[in-house]
């Protein structure tokens, strides 16, 4: 059943155009852990191409918590303008589902459902995830294909599809090399990225990621850059 429902959503993203704005986000794994919950601050910086002529800069803020041993929730609020914004703009719901047991099958799979919505109501997107991970030796492969439904007040709503691949090399916790790749409707971006955990105290750590995404193409965005903080503490 899961081999059949990944096959369908990557036919949906062969034959479904790509999706509208900038793709570039964190990538899920599709695990949960058991009694995490987690504080998490995401900053998304694009320009140039379709998706940031004048300049982007998109903030979220979240609290998400394991309500399960395969269930995680996570709420987000969302500021986005040209300029840094000192107001909320959107919400966002998360919701994912550890699908596999870690090492059940060659790769261990997930699914997550999305829904935003901006401060007026007017402009509403739900968006449903396969998170799909494989780990070799010393590396380690994330796949998050998207299904996204977009509505906007007096517009027609869209069906839109989303693809990010990342691969890692597992250095050492503390700083892990990796490198992206974001496709989206005008928009295919490239580049490097580095990811760590930091040990706190007893059952808290520090997760970070920082990427710098390049177009590859005139209408992608020149350069992306995304930073992740996630304090996680059970």
């Amino acid at each position: 059943m899961i081999r059949r429902l990944a096959l369908g959503l990557a036919l949906s993203v062969s034959t479904t155009s790509w999706a509208d704005g900038l793709p570039v986000d964190r990538l899920y794994s599709p695990y949960v852990q058991p009694l995490e919950k987690e504080l998490e601050y995401r900053y998304i910086q694009a320009d140039g191409g379709l998706q940031a002529p004048d300049g982007l800069h998109v903030q979220k803020l979240g609290f998400g918590a394991a309500i399960s041993e395969r269930v995680a929730l996570e709420a987000y609020v969302i500021a986005a303008d040209t300029q840094f914004s000192d107001r909320i703009e959107a919400v966002e719901l998360e919701a994912r589902w550890q699908l596999t047991e870690q090492g059940e099958y060659d790769s261990d799979w997930g699914l997550q459902l999305e829904y935003e919505q901006d401060r007026e109501g007017d402009e509403r997107e739900l968006a449903v995830s396969l998170l799909a991970q494989k780990d070799w030796v010393s590396w380690q492969g994330v796949a998050n294909a998207s299904l996204i439904h977009e509505k906007q007040k007096g517009l027609r709503s869209e069906l839109e599809t989303r693809l990010a691949l990342q691969a890692r090399y597992r250095y050492r916790a503390a700083l892990e090399p990796g490198v992206e790749l974001f496709l989206g409707e005008d928009y295919q971006g490239i580049g490097p990225a580095l990811y760590g955990v930091v040990k706190l105290a007893a059952g808290r750590s520090l997760r970070w990621e920082l990427a710098a995404i390049a177009g590859l193409d005139n209408d992608s965005a020149d350069q992306a850059v995304r930073l992740l903080l996630e304090y996680e503490f059970f």
